[in-house]
């Protein structure tokens, strides 16, 4: 626990005993909410007696509500995010001693407006970001991972969060992932494949996809889709593909049946998004496929072992989150990303198979 004799750290005074009550803010999206939580782990370390709170949309509220650091998750509904519902909700944070806000938009920092507790942000480096896209001819510099960004917001109490993020699934899921992959009759290595992601430009070819799955299955693999409904009607071709092979499935769960699945995967291949971050939390070998957007930028997965796949094209990055078509039309960053190059990347090699069942694979994930 941080030192309760210690009057000031940097710039934040901590008050004898500790902080009491802790607010982290980050509502959206999905990898950022991932990414939040080794500050929440930090915070929860050093002052084990407080409650901590963590605010964030509904949409994700699963993906933090198990974690046994987190006291209470303040879920924002879909139909209170007015400026009138923030300022009345801002109310709830005049008992925090501190509020962590990691998001910096117009919401949190209306929710944090003229609180008496510090308030503690996250840098956000847009202008460096800024230049990577629209200015590279300025040679930008190699920017902080959002992990580091995170963290520097601790910096005034003295705290660093140095681990990667991990995600709790909770009981329930885990229960389901174990019955519900147990009652299937894939027999072969479990490869998760998470084809969707909102922006145009940060989606891999459907065409890609659907090689990639006869590449694999050909190697023995056994394989699991993971995305929201629509998209799974949004990539007919696949899906058609998937229903056809008693060695796949197509999981439209929520995100903590997901996140639980997830754990049971020997790998995951995914695009720059949220879900690529939710995989590596669970322990996941990810092969990332990176499109309009770049690792450069700071949002690469998090932790060891993971493999990103970008082509590094003269026109990539061309945008901070994704565009709805390729501004140049050609679109070179994902139409040649080669499946070939994610079969090496997730390690297959033809060779004995792995429960001795004669020939098959031996995946090295």
């Amino acid at each position: 626990m941080a030192s309760s004799s210690q009057a000031d750290v940097g710039s934040v005074r901590i008050p004898p005993g500790g902080f009491r009550r802790i607010a982290v803010l980050r509502l959206s999206s999905l990898g950022d909410v991932i990414l939040a939580l080794p500050v929440v782990h930090e915070l929860a370390r050093a002052f084990p007696g407080a409650r901590l709170e963590f605010w964030t949309k509904e949409e994700y509220a699963d993906v933090v509500r198990f974690d046994p650091a987190i006291t209470h998750v303040r879920r924002l509904e879909a139909d209170a995010r007015r400026i009138e519902d923030l300022v009345s909700m801002s109310a709830e944070l005049e008992d925090c001693d501190l509020i962590v806000d990691l998001h910096g938009s117009l919401r949190t920092r209306l929710l944090a407006f003229r609180q008496r507790a510090p308030v503690l942000r996250a840098a956000s480096f847009r202008v460096g970001r800024a230049r990577w896209v629209r200015a590279r001819w300025t040679r930008p510099g190699p920017l902080p991972r959002a992990l580091e960004r995170y963290s520097l917001a601790l910096q005034p109490s003295g705290l660093a969060s140095t681990e990667a993020p991990r995600v709790t699934a909770g009981p329930a899921a885990e229960v389901w992932a174990e019955e519900w992959l147990g009652g299937w009759a894939g027999d072969g290595t479990l490869v998760a494949l998470c084809p969707g992601v909102r922006h145009a430009t940060k989606r891999w070819p459907e065409e890609h996809w659907t090689q990639l799955h006869r590449s694999l299955r050909e190697r023995g693999a056994c394989l699991l889709y993971l995305s929201l409904e629509s998209e799974r009607r949004s990539l007919p071709a696949l899906a058609a593909c998937v229903e056809a092979d008693p060695q796949a499935r197509w999981c439209t769960e929520p995100l903590s049946r997901m996140a639980a699945v997830l754990a049971r995967c020997a790998g995951a291949v995914t695009h720059d998004s949220g879900l690529m971050h939710l995989a590596a939390a669970r322990g996941t070998r990810v092969v990332a496929l990176f499109g309009s957007t770049s690792p450069v930028l700071g949002f690469a997965p998090a932790g060891e072992g993971h493999v990103v796949l970008c082509r590094d094209e003269p026109c990539q990055p061309c945008t901070l989150h994704g565009r709805e078509r390729c501004p140049k039309g050609h679109f070179d960053c994902m139409r040649k990303l080669a499946p070939e190059r994610v079969v090496d990347a997730l390690g297959f090699a033809r060779g004995p198979d792995a429960r001795g069942a004669g020939a098959g694979v031996a995946p090295t994930l």
